[in-house]
């Protein structure tokens, strides 16, 4: 039966002779197939002492809003401050790290660059390099499987939703991504990835028999996790990426959007895989908040992973092609460029499609991917 991760670390009997004083690098995922967190877990096992929990991006609940700075709460029953790595600080301090012998960082990551959990990681296991601290990965399956898609990310490019030098979608479990991370940057501390049982990266979802705990507020389910590395494209428009309705990166739209001619352009683009139908919503938060907008509602067929990142490209061109000048390339205060070079990692996306060049054209623009890290699972 598959256990992620959690189980694994806590079957270690290395830790039966001493007491561990330990920091929990988590959010609402953090759980077992029953729904204890680990923090719970941890406070029920006398081998460990919790010191303090850091939570990345939408907190240690996974429900605030996208972008938005979180602030330091605690877990008043636990006794446990948690302390804000989406907020005034990114990273923790190595303060933060000296009282602790492990930093264990449980995460359920859903395999796009641009997700920002992945980010996070990065940051703490540099940190904890630093403190020279040992590290402990407590591993999650890749829901969206093995396949990788570009565009890499490009000098210049770096961001919080671009902090590492990998594909757009990089086919890895948070623990496979760790041991790319410590070998890239040459850390020297110890980082120990535990496995999940009865795993192999060829299972879909649903052969998990796995509770889908929502990583962040507008991942509320597997397909849209599968549809996410295309459509978040959308993220860098002023169009609805679908935020506010109960289909997040499957609605996108506009009240200005002419849906039918949309869909007309858009059908022959399309895989097999993809079904798109012209829907009417109103978001109740983020962009178009209580508008009615006009667009396209896309569903997956079947329960395989399949390539999406042309998928967005392809909503985009299509767009661009019957709503001429309209569409337009939004930016963020902090950031130099539109916010869709970050996402993408280039420009050449962006650029490609002001030309007017057709999705595949834009794939083939993309440098080929040079990404051969260690796999943990079949």
């Amino acid at each position: 039966m598959f256990q992620p991760g959690l189980e694994s670390f806590f079957a270690d009997k290395s830790f039966n002779n001493t007491k561990t004083n330990v920091g929990v690098v988590s959010n609402y995922t953090g759980r077992d197939r029953n729904g204890v967190h680990l923090v719970n877990r941890l406070a029920a096992d006398s081998r460990f002492n919790q010191k303090r929990v850091f939570s990345p991006e939408h907190g240690f609940g996974s429900n605030e809003p996208d972008g938005e700075a979180v602030a330091n709460s605690r877990i008043s029953d636990l006794n446990l401050e948690i302390i804000s790595l989406y907020g005034a600080n990114k990273k923790p301090s190595v303060q933060m790290l000296n009282d602790l012998d492990l930093l264990i960082f449980d995460i359920q990551d859903v395999g796009v660059r641009f997700y920002t959990y992945i980010s996070t990681l990065r940051n703490i296991m540099e940190a904890a390099n630093e403190a020279d601290l040992p590290v402990a990965i407590l591993d999650r399956p890749n829901f969206i499987g093995r396949t990788i898609e570009g565009p890499d990310l490009e000098t210049g490019f770096e961001s919080f939703v671009g902090h590492l030098p990998i594909p757009l979608r990089y086919g890895l479990t948070p623990g496979e991504l760790a041991l790319w991370i410590k070998e890239h940057y040459n850390f020297t501390n110890d980082v120990k990835v535990y496995k999940c049982i009865d795993y192999k990266s060829s299972m879909g979802f649903k052969d998990l028999n796995f509770p889908w705990f929502k990583p962040s507020p507008s991942m509320p389910d597997i397909e849209t996790a599968m549809l996410y590395p295309g459509t978040c494209f959308f993220e860098g428009t002023e169009l609805s990426e679908g935020r506010g309705t109960d289909a997040p990166f499957r609605n996108i739209g506009a009240p200005w959007v002419d849906s039918n001619l949309w869909l007309e352009a858009l059908k022959s683009l399309l895989p097999e895989y993809i079904k798109a139908s012209t829907t009417v919503f109103c978001p109740t938060f983020s962009k178009c908040e209580n508008q009615e907008c006009k667009g396209i509602h896309l569903e997956m067929i079947g329960e395989k992973p399949q390539p999406v990142v042309e998928v967005g490209i392809a909503l985009l061109y299509s767009l661009m092609q019957t709503h001429r000048d309209k569409v337009v390339f939004t930016g963020r205060p902090s950031l130099a460029r539109p916010f869709i070079d970050y996402l993408a990692g280039t420009d050449k996306l962006r650029l490609g499609l002001l030309a007017g060049k057709n999705p595949k054209s834009i794939i083939d623009s993309f440098p080929p991917i040079k990404f051969s890290p260690e796999l943990l699972y079949e």
